[in-house]
């Protein structure tokens, strides 16, 4: 269900969304938004979302209302308000996931929070292949990237373990695939093993990816990795991945 939230700024669009978003709800937030994007070039977002899901989902949402708003490149800033307290821990994520403008994740109780960050002016926001997860346990290392890992990525990795080496002897990696690019789950891991600095050291690792992403290895007759340290995840099995680590 979808409300509006109405500000005095015009160009900031305000939504509270509860359960769920149907498809009356899609045509609320789209028509909102492209009133508020006539005749201004920047506009900036603030969603509650309540009792919704999980980050998946919002995510999901965020990808089709992309599809929806022709003026997806006005947008300066991007706010959630949650009653979800980790979708706090994955503001960098989101970042992440949008090169061409910020968003950022707060409590619900912290609306005027969010309301006087969508009011400050934008930062140009960096671009980067792959983003470091927050809230892990210890000894686990997080790692999530939008699609095929580059040289750059591997480097950028490798200084993290490297880090983590010399603090941890029992080192234990978790990798989200959120969009792959033509590599299948296995192609990928034969990359990290040889990508990976600190391949030898792992004793547990976890990659995460989309249903079909990993249907991929099956269809075209590979194998997931056999290795009894290795296991594969969908991304709504995020939680199971991370005790599995532990």
């Amino acid at each position: 269900m979808v409300s509006i939230i109405n500000f005095e700024e015009d160009t900031l669009a305000g939504f509270h969304v509860q359960h769920y978003i149907d498809e009356a709800g899609l045509r609320a937030i789209v028509h909102e938004m492209e009133e508020k994007a006539n005749g201004h070039d920047k506009v900036q977002l603030y969603f509650e979302f309540v009792n919704f899901g999980d980050w998946d989902s919002i995510q999901s949402f965020f990808d089709m209302l992309k599809n929806k708003f022709d003026s997806w490149n006005k947008i300066s800033k991007y706010a959630i308000a949650t009653d979800k307290d980790w979708v706090k821990r994955q503001s960098k994520l989101a970042n992440f996931l949008s090169s061409t403008f910020e968003v950022k994740a707060f409590g619900i109780a912290e609306k005027e929070q969010a309301l006087e960050w969508l009011r400050q002016p934008a930062e140009q926001v960096p671009t980067q292949g792959v983003a470091v997860l927050e809230a892990m346990p210890r000894h686990v290392v997080g790692i999530a990237t939008l699609g095929n890992l580059s040289s750059a990525d591997f480097s950028t990795i490798n200084n993290l373990l490297e880090e983590q080496a010399q603090q941890n002897h029992d080192l234990r990696f978790y990798l989200e695939v959120l969009k792959p690019d033509g590599d299948t789950p296995d192609a990928m891991w034969e990359d990290l093993k040889h990508g990976v600095r600190y391949y030898s050291k792992f004793s547990k690792v976890a990659i995460a990816g989309h249903e079909e992403w990993l249907q991929r290895s099956a269809a075209s007759g590979h194998v997931l990795a056999t290795e009894s340290n290795v296991r594969f995840f969908k991304l709504n099995e995020r939680d199971t991945a991370i005790d599995w680590l532990r």
